[in-house]
């Protein structure tokens, strides 16, 4: 009883160390910088807002929310507004409707 009580413990290292071996061929997906091509930079002076028009806009992504805050106007939601809040870099990830994603690069300076 020992025995199989070991074997089954290695089974479950083996598994959680080195994974079951499904889909062992599937890469992870790149990170966003590695990915995806910046489609626009867009710079802002602190307190200052622009507006982005995305058709078929289904989710957004800001990797630091404090260089910049996004909201969303118009009556469907497609009107990204981004504020600059604090000076710095940040990106901008949009996808729609398509499964297409784009990368914006947001400058707040000042």
């Amino acid at each position: 009883m020992y025995a199989k009580k070991m074997v089954g413990v290695a089974v479950v290292l083996t598994v959680t160390l080195f994974g079951s071996g499904v889909g062992a061929s599937e890469q992870p997906p790149a990170p966003a910088s590695a990915q995806d091509k910046v489609e626009k930079t867009i710079t802002l002076m602190k307190g200052e807002g622009q507006t982005l028009e995305v058709k078929n806009l289904v989710r957004v992504a800001i990797g630091d929310p404090e260089v910049a805050e996004v909201t969303f106007e118009g009556p469907d939601d497609r009107i990204i507004r981004l504020t600059g809040s604090k000076k710095g870099e940040t990106t901008l990830l949009v996808w729609t409707k398509d499964g297409a994603r784009k990368a914006y690069r947001i400058v707040t300076q000042g």
